[in-house]
């Protein structure tokens, strides 16, 4: 089976010798290293570079990250403060992010290093600082909490808690749109951990399917909270051009954010309902074929009918995605705990892996049977003589009918006879 590091440059751009390589970058401590360099002078371990990387990402000395730089003749950027890259996880309009771990206390992080263009912004910079500082108070299971944030010469980086899994603009992209069960069920999370964040003062303005991620037990951890100030302070970028930092988050904006405006925990909830008509509709509530388009129907006018595109939605969650994407503030939920209580009334069991239902109006109870008729006895009032034969045809009505045959045969023999004699 072909190497991972079998990409990497051409035999005659390879370092001659990857010792001096991987010294130089730092991610050895020095004991580590010597004993390294002992087993390849010892024959123990191959000389040739690309051998050597390859057995060193087999018995997990090096990544194949890590690897593959050294390969290409890179040692640097490979150490951040007391950090070790391990690999590359993603980047976006703000930064890259990269797996990383603690040199001496061994803890795997999620390290986010902003944008050198960013960081040259020092009232950016100072803002940013501000903003961590109250970061670094979160501790909800639905957010991403953040460890450390510092710089490092002319890196600026965020240390953040290292979660395993992908974000819902991953998953969108690799499946599809969502099933409004699950939509249902990480919106409800999200807003659980907004409502936190919104507690200690933080609003993130860049809620989108990429800054939610979810992990491999299903649950949703809000991303990127408090680097939305970063696009905020950064006057040159804001709705630059179609590379520009606001481009990416346009979709999801709310009309009070796109204006420039003064925001709050509801921009939030607009932007959570934004992500998540797009997740279940696969279509943006906002389309055109501009981001200038895109952001004028934004702020002049209505979403187009989520029911336009999937017809069959119950008409619970319309109503809860009509409310979060309200144009005026005031007109959608006031908090990100009202919105997470309206969620969760969706769904049947509480917000997590187990969700499964989104409630439809209850169905009218079946209509009671109607009562049998009720049978009334009444008892003719007869004359004191009739009684005593009232009471013998009640209680024996074919010896009564007898009876009477019996008395009128007797009867019309009597007159015969009777008239038979005048004769």
């Amino acid at each position: 089976m072909p190497s991972p590091l079998d990409k990497s440059k051409s035999s005659n751009e390879l370092p001659t010798d990857l010792l001096p390589v991987i010294k130089k970058s730092g991610i050895l401590a020095d004991r580590q290293f010597d004993e390294l360099r002992n087993r390849v002078l010892a024959g123990e371990l191959p000389f040739e570079p690309k051998l050597l990387a390859t057995k060193l990402v087999r018995d997990k000395v090096l990544t194949e990250y890590q690897a593959r730089r050294f390969l290409g003749n890179k040692s640097h950027g490979l150490m951040v403060g007391k950090y070790v890259i391990h690999d590359r996880l993603g980047s976006g309009s703000m930064g890259r992010v990269y797996k990383a771990q603690h040199q001496l206390m061994g803890r795997l992080v999620a390290l986010k290093i902003i944008a050198p263009e960013i960081v040259t912004n020092q009232r950016v910079v100072a803002r940013f600082q501000r903003e961590m500082r109250m970061v670094g108070r979160l501790d909800h299971p639905n957010v991403v909490r953040a460890f450390d944030a510092d710089q490092a010469g002319n890196i600026l980086y965020i240390v953040m808690e290292y979660v395993s899994g992908q974000s819902l603009g991953q998953r969108y992209r690799s499946s599809g749109p969502l099933s409004p069960v699950d939509v249902v069920n990480y919106a409800a999370q999200a807003a659980l951990g907004l409502a936190h964040a919104h507690d200690q003062g933080i609003v993130h303005r860049d809620i989108k399917p990429s800054n939610l991620l979810l992990s491999e037990d299903l649950t949703i951890k809000v991303l990127d909270l408090g680097l939305g100030v970063l696009m905020e302070a950064d006057e040159q970028s804001s709705f630059a051009t179609a590379d520009g930092i606001a481009v990416g988050t346009i979709d999801y904006m709310s009309p009070e954010q796109a204006l420039g405006r003064e925001v709050d925990g509801r921009s939030d909830l607009y932007s959570l309902g934004c992500s998540m008509y797009h997740l279940i509709s696969g279509r943006l509530p906002f389309p055109g074929d501009t981001p200038v388009d895109r952001l004028g129907k934004r702020i002049g006018g209505r979403p187009t009918p989520i029911l336009n595109h999937i017809p069959d939605l119950p008409s619970p969650l319309v109503q809860v995605l009509d409310r979060l994407l309200a144009t005026r503030p005031q007109d959608r939920y006031q908090s990100a705990k009202e919105a997470a209580e309206a969620l969760q009334g969706l769904i049947r069991k509480k917000p997590g892996p187990s969700a499964r239902v989104i409630s439809e109006p209850s169905p009218p109870p079946p209509a009671a049977p109607p009562p049998p008729p009720q049978v009334i006895t009444v008892s003719p009032d007869y004359a004191r003589w009739f009684r005593p034969l009232a009471s013998f045809a009640l209680a024996s009505p074919h010896g009564s009918l007898a009876a009477l045959i019996g008395l009128s045969l007797a009867i019309f023999g009597a007159g015969y006879v009777t008239a038979m004699m005048m004769r």
